[in-house]
């Protein structure tokens, strides 16, 4: 038989090969290092055992305070994931999905609307890299960051309109081989199967004062609004997952409201569901209170967090069909999640949970 291949070339495919395998090994180790550690976000993804979440969040840190994974499987039954990072860019919603279901085959999408109040020209370097810079080397990846870069106008907030340092992290990060120039992580950031408290903040008790809600619209980014219609026509491709989008309990702007209506009048004109927590009587009407349940402006503490995590699961398990997980195989990395939660809020939480829960007590009796 005719060699269709010379020994010099299978040697250079093998090589090639080797060296590409290498730089993206190299490119883990020594590439992105944000302090708040979100490649723990798609690690621990990554390590679940196929087939086995049930429903997936998509979004920014408002989205990685609100939803409590562990309590959401012990307390409901369901067995859910948080694939959101701080301020994530809208643009990255369709491939985060994609990337999900490559090893999952969850009932339910749930996408925060907040990421369409931003426009093109504020997505930064940081915010892509904690995304695709954590994600496993494929053609998803790949065509997120071509999608991130071409949304992003050249030249803005130090995003490298090429993608080169994005496909090999390694060309921006090759002096990490210095120990002395890897960035440190916070010690007091965790995460919980997407869960994600911040020991400095998410036990703290803060007043908001949201603006009064109305159905005022005002128009998104262009651009943002092109990546919306995209991703409500991958929607459209899903046949076994279904997809709710929420307008987040937070003390949002005039104009973020009215850029939400603006979303959600899309949303809905295309047969998609959106979940409106913006208006005081959707939020009292769960529990939550604008005296006690936040750390922010933005943020839910953990006390107001347990509160909308039992509304919340509670809602899709009634409205989307969603069945009690706890009885089945396969889920043994949410329970443990939850003991190492409850463990921690023993130990290393212990302190602050406790004030955090006499400043909650003293706003409810009205004393502060």
């Amino acid at each position: 038989m005719k060699r269709i291949f010379s020994k010099n070339s299978i040697r250079a495919i093998v090589f090639l090969c080797i060296t590409v395998l290498l730089i993206a090994g190299c490119s883990k180790v020594f590439g992105f290092a944000d302090p708040d550690r979100t490649n723990t976000v798609l690690d621990q993804f990554y390590e679940l055992e196929d087939n086995t979440v049930e429903c997936v969040f998509f979004g920014s840190s408002v989205a990685q305070r609100a939803y409590v994974t562990p309590v959401a499987y012990h307390d409901y039954g369901v067995p859910a994931y948080t694939l959101a990072t701080g301020t994530q860019p809208f643009v990255l919603t369709k491939y985060l999905m994609k990337e999900a279901l490559k090893t999952q085959t969850p009932k339910l999408f749930v996408v925060e609307l907040k990421g369409v109040n931003k426009s093109a020209d504020w997505v930064g370097d940081i915010h892509i890299r904690r995304v695709v810079d954590n994600m496993k080397p494929s053609l998803n990846r790949f065509q997120a960051i071509r999608s991130a870069v071409t949304f992003v106008p050249e030249g803005a907030n130090d995003v490298d309109s090429t993608g080169l340092s994005y496909y090999f992290p390694i060309i921006k990060y090759h002096s990490r081989w210095n120990p002395s120039k890897r960035i440190k992580a916070y010690e007091d950031v965790d995460y919980y199967n997407g869960w994600s408290p911040n020991a400095g903040y998410t036990f703290k008790v803060k007043k908001i004062t949201p603006v009064p809600y109305d159905d005022h619209t005002q128009q998104i980014d262009p651009p943002t609004e092109e990546v919306l219609v995209d991703l409500l026509d991958y929607c459209d491709t899903l046949t076994d997952t279904k997809v709710l989008f929420v307008m987040p309990p937070y003390q949002a702007s005039e104009e973020g409201i009215g850029k939400m209506n603006y979303a959600k009048n899309i949303v809905e004109s295309r047969g998609y569901e959106v979940l409106n927590m913006l208006p005081a009587e959707a939020r009292e009407g769960i529990g939550l209170n604008d005296n006690s349940c936040y750390y922010n402006r933005e943020h839910l503490n953990y006390y107001g967090s347990l509160i909308y995590t039992k509304f919340f699961f509670n809602y899709i398990k009634e409205h989307y069909g969603i069945e009690d997980q706890r009885d089945k195989p396969g889920h043994e990395a949410w329970e443990k999640e939850y003991d190492r939660l409850m463990s921690d809020l023993e130990t290393k939480y212990q302190v602050r949970y406790i004030d955090m829960m006499a400043d909650v007590n003293k706003v409810e009796r009205g004393d502060k």
